[in-house]
């Protein structure tokens, strides 16, 4: 078995995040606590978010509240929302799940393959290929093509989201 090991920082929302072997982390605890100083001593970089890429991210927020339906109750992070997707989930399955959650929260209510990739990749999951995913879900009628690069989850697709979610 392969040991992987992952470090992911993100300054402007303050993250940092660590994996690996208990081998990994000890040989790197000086830098992790040197780097929790730093982050502790400096205040948050706000200049650094752009006005746009932060207005964007009050839209999603603001949006996503408004788009949702009375009876769906979807978690305010994907991290959260995507933990539901049981541990067998391709990635199909992954890029669905991801569509479904950027199209809730979008008021033109669908999803492009860049933004629910990006999603994914947020939460350290890189898929091998997301046109392939993507395709497969299309053929499987689980979305609905819009336009070049803008998809729907069709109603087949929200089914299938659903009995992926509840573990049916």
């Amino acid at each position: 078995m392969e040991n992987k090991a992952k470090i992911r920082i993100n300054l402007n929302l303050r993250e940092f995040e660590i994996e690996g072997s208990e081998e990994f982390i000890n040989s790197h605890s000086a830098k992790i606590e040197s780097f929790l100083e730093i982050l502790k001593s400096t205040p948050p970089p706000a200049d650094l978010i752009k006005p746009s890429l932060q207005n964007n991210v009050d839209d999603v927020s603001k949006n996503l509240s408004q788009v949702k339906k009375p009876n769906e109750t979807l978690p305010d992070s994907f991290g959260e929302y995507y933990q539901n997707l049981p541990k067998s989930g391709k990635d199909a399955d992954k890029i669905l799940l991801a569509g479904n959650y950027v199209q809730l929260s979008n008021p033109e209510n669908n999803f492009g393959t860049g933004d629910a990739a990006k999603l994914l990749l947020d939460q350290g999951v890189k898929l091998s290929n997301p046109a392939v995913a993507i395709s497969v879900n299309f053929k499987a009628k689980r979305i609905i093509k819009l336009s070049k690069g803008k998809y729907k989850i069709s109603k087949d697709g929200n089914d299938y989201i659903k009995q992926l979610i509840s573990g049916s």
